[in-house]
C-alpha cells in the first residue's frame, strides 16, 4: 500500500460519509467532559487546542464541519479542561511507532513505515500488553491503531494517580538490567522476552563489533535465543566473546528496548493522543480502537474507504 497524505476533499469525505460517533471509544465518551481537544486544522501541527465538549453530538458537530487533518484527545481529566485546570489523573500510556523502530527487518528508511514494520510494532505491542496483564494485573486496557503504529491506553482507577511512570516504562520494555537475569519470574523473565524480540531482528549493521562477534553471533542467534529463553546462563559461551563483549551486547540491546515506546509520552501526563475514529491524513489511514489483536489487520481494518476508491 501506498502511504499517501489525504487531500482536503478527501477529509471530508470521511468525515461526512464514513466517520461515526460509535467508532469513538467508550473510554473517551466516558469522561468526555474532563478532557481537553486539540486540532491540527491544515497539517501545521496542533494550533487549535484547549477545545472541551459537554456532549459526544457537540464534538461530533465539530468534526463534521470542520474535517480536521487530526485531532487529538488528553490522556489527563481536567475539572476544567480548557484551562487544564485541577488535574484528576491521567491514564497510563505507551506509544509504539513503526516509522521510529531502531532495529526491523524491514529496509524502510528513518519515516517510512511499511506491512513488515508495522506487524514489528505490533508484535512489541502484543508483548507489552502480556507484560501489563500477567505482572501488574491491568484490567482497564484499550489497544489503538494509531495509524503508523500503537497506543496502550491503561484506566485502571490504581494507576491513573501515578505521576512518576518511568520505573514502569522500563520494566515493560526490558531496558534496565536485573540483578538476577536468570530468575524464572518476574522482571527477569521479561527482559529475556524482550532481549530476544529484538535480538531476533538484528542484522549486521545493528551490532557494533568486530566482524567475527557478529558473525558469530549472527549464525548462532536461534541458540542464542533459544539459550536465554530457557534461562541458560552460558547462552554467549563463544570462543572471543568475553564477559566485556557480553555486558557490551547487553547495554547495547537495552539502549534499543529503550527506545521502543515513545518514553516522553510515557512519562508527560500532559500528553495529547491521537483520538480513534479519526483520520491519520499523513498517511491516510484511520486511527481505531482494536477489539481483538490477534485478528487486527492494519492494512484491512484501518483503511478508509477512500483510498480503495483511489485504485478504482
Amino acid at each position: 500500500m501506498e502511504f499517501k497524505e489525504a487531500s482536503l476533499r478527501e477529509r471530508k469525505i470521511y468525515y461526512h460519509e464514513e466517520w461515526k460517533e460509535n467508532d469513538v471509544p467508550q473510554f473517551i465518551i466516558d469522561r468526555i467532559t474532563e478532557r481537553e481537544f486539540a486540532f491540527d486544522h491544515d497539517g501545521n501541527g496542533y494550533n487549535d487546542r484547549y477545545k472541551a465538549f459537554d456532549t459526544i453530538g457537540s464534538f461530533s458537530d465539530f468534526l463534521i464541519k470542520n474535517f480536521p487533518y487530526a485531532v487529538c484527545t488528553s490522556v489527563s481529566f481536567y475539572s476544567n479542561p480548557k484551562n487544564r485546570e485541577d488535574w484528576k489523573g491521567a491514564e497510563l500510556v505507551f506509544d509504539i511507532d513503526a516509522k521510529d523502530l531502531a532495529v526491523k527487518s524491514c529496509e524502510c528508511k528513518n519515516g517510512q513505515v511499511c506491512e513488515k514494520c508495522l506487524a514489528e510494532a505490533k508484535e512489541i505491542v502484543f508483548n507489552i500488553k502480556d507484560t501489563l496483564i500477567g505482572d501488574f494485573g491491568i484490567k482497564k486496557l484499550s489497544l489503538i491503531y494509531s495509524g503508523r503504529g500503537y497506543h496502550l491506553r491503561v484506566n485502571d482507577s490504581e494507576v491513573l494517580s501515578i505521576e512518576r511512570r518511568s520505573e514502569i516504562l522500563e520494566y515493560v520494555t526490558g531496558s534496565k538490567r536485573p540483578k538476577e537475569i536468570f530468575l524464572s519470574h518476574g522482571y527477569p523473565a521479561v527482559y529475556r522476552k524482550m532481549f530476544a524480540l529484538t535480538f531476533a531482528k538484528m542484522k549486521e549493521k545493528d551490532i557494533p563489533f568486530n566482524k567475527n562477534i557478529v558473525n558469530k553471533l549472527l549464525s548462532e542467534k536461534n541458540n542464542i535465543i533459544s539459550k536465554i529463553m530457557e534461562g541458560h546462563a552460558d547462552f554467549l559461551d563463544f570462543k572471543g566473546v568475553g564477559d566485556k563483549t557480553l555486558n557490551d551486547f547487553l547495554t547495547h540491546i537495552e539502549k534499543i528496548n529503550g527506545t521502543l515506546v515513545d518514553g516522553k509520552v510515557t512519562v508527560d501526563v500532559k500528553r495529547i493522543l491521537r483520538l480513534p475514529s479519526t483520520l491519520h491524513s499523513k498517511v491516510s489511514m484511520k486511527c481505531v480502537e482494536i477489539k481483538n489483536i490477534n485478528n487486527f489487520d492494519p492494512l484491512k481494518d484501518a483503511i478508509p474507504k477512500f483510498v480503495l476508491e483511489r485504485k478504482a
